[in-house]
């Protein structure tokens, strides 16, 4: 028995010691560390959305590499463009090819001018966790330099500023289980864990977006302009804070050498068509224009501040139009509204950023202006 309990003994000494071994080569614990932060990396699930796009079945890879990003790229030190939001950037129910984001870079290597286009989009996320983006995410890359930093921003100010508090990812720490977190942030072995789990859960996933769907209804110009004066008053407290923070967002990116760009947001709750705004009929006739007045107001300080700074200003929410198709909720794009936004920010882009091998003159090298 003595020698059976020093073989055990033995035997787990080195099954412990290849775990530590194993922890110590592929996980986070030497270089940059993530600390607590609720941030996924190392992550790779595949997603079963079946029926989410009218599909009978259909499955997604979703991935976050080592650093936190989605798309490819050769090296943090020389990304092209990085493009920063919520879930709406985040895309988790699209696959990698059809992310918007993945859109653009397709559309400047189609023309030859291939760029790198890294998705840094976090749910939940709006100005506030952006700019805590910038003071304990990126700082943990080695050698983080991006050209462009791209803000699609918006829908989830605007959540804050009526609701009054912060979402859940802007604090971006886990505010219980410190300890816990850290673990789960570092260790090689429990990514390798929730990898396996994730596939084994792919067919029974349930999604966490809203699935109620905008597709297939009425919709009609409401009788009475949308009260914009009245939408703002309601949260006159908020906008002076969410300018100073677009400010601060382009001061952190021009600190890095990088030009900010802003992109304006609209959701699937309202139409654009001819100018005017259409709402949905509702069972008595009347129509709900859903968030439109809000996100209007948010939207169009969102302009006036980006044209004030300097920065590169577009105004998606005013020149994109979405229909039927294009949302599988209220927020959410389908890869049909992916391609849709991907294509029209290649095209608003491709006359803004310039390949990194290409030649900057004396005039190219102020901040570029794209404003409506």
């Amino acid at each position: 028995m003595a020698r059976l309990g020093k073989i055990a003994i033995v035997n787990l000494a080195l099954i412990l010691a290849a775990l530590i071994g194993a922890e110590l080569i592929f996980g986070g614990w030497i270089g940059a560390n993530y600390g607590i932060l609720v941030l996924p990396k190392d992550f790779q699930r595949r997603f079963d959305v079946s029926g989410l796009y009218g599909h009978p079945t259909r499955t997604i890879l979703y991935r976050r590499d080592s650093h936190g990003f989605r798309g490819a790229y050769a090296d943090p030190s020389r990304i092209d463009l990085l493009v920063m939001g919520g879930s709406t950037t985040n895309e988790i129910f699209i696959d990698e090819a059809e992310t918007w984001t993945a859109v653009i870079a397709q559309g400047f290597a189609q023309a030859g001018r291939p760029i790198s286009v890294v998705n840094a989009g976090v749910d939940g996320q709006s100005t506030i966790g952006n700019l805590k983006n910038f003071a304990h995410w990126l700082p943990r890359i080695p050698g983080f330099k991006a050209r462009y930093v791209l803000f699609y921003l918006g829908i989830n100010d605007r959540n804050v500023a009526l609701s009054g508090h912060l979402n859940k990812q802007d604090h971006l720490f886990a505010p219980r289980r410190r300890v816990k977190r850290y673990l789960l942030n570092n260790s090689a072995l429990y990514t390798l864990f929730r990898n396996i789990r994730g596939m084994i859960r792919a067919r029974r996933a349930k999604l966490l977006h809203d699935s109620e769907s905008y597709d297939g209804l009425a919709w009609r110009a409401p009788e009475r302009p949308p009260d914009l004066a009245r939408a703002e008053a309601r949260i006159a407290a908020f906008l002076p804070g969410y300018a100073d923070r677009l400010a601060r967002l382009a001061a952190r990116v021009r600190a890095l050498g990088a030009v900010p760009i802003f992109v304006t947001q609209a959701d699937a709750t309202y139409r654009m068509e001819g100018g005017r705004v259409l709402g949905r009929v509702l069972a008595d006739g009347k129509v709900d224009l859903g968030a439109y007045a809000t996100q209007a107001v948010i939207n169009r300080r969102t302009l006036r501040t980006c044209r004030r700074l300097g920065a590169v200003c577009i105004d998606l929410a005013g020149e994109l139009f979405f229909t039927d198709g294009d949302h599988y909720d209220d927020l959410h794009t389908t890869p049909q509204g992916s391609a849709k936004i991907g294509r029209y920010l290649y095209g608003r882009l491709s006359g803004v950023i310039t390949p990194a091998t290409q030649k900057t003159t004396k005039k190219s090298k102020k901040t570029p202006k794209n404003t409506r």
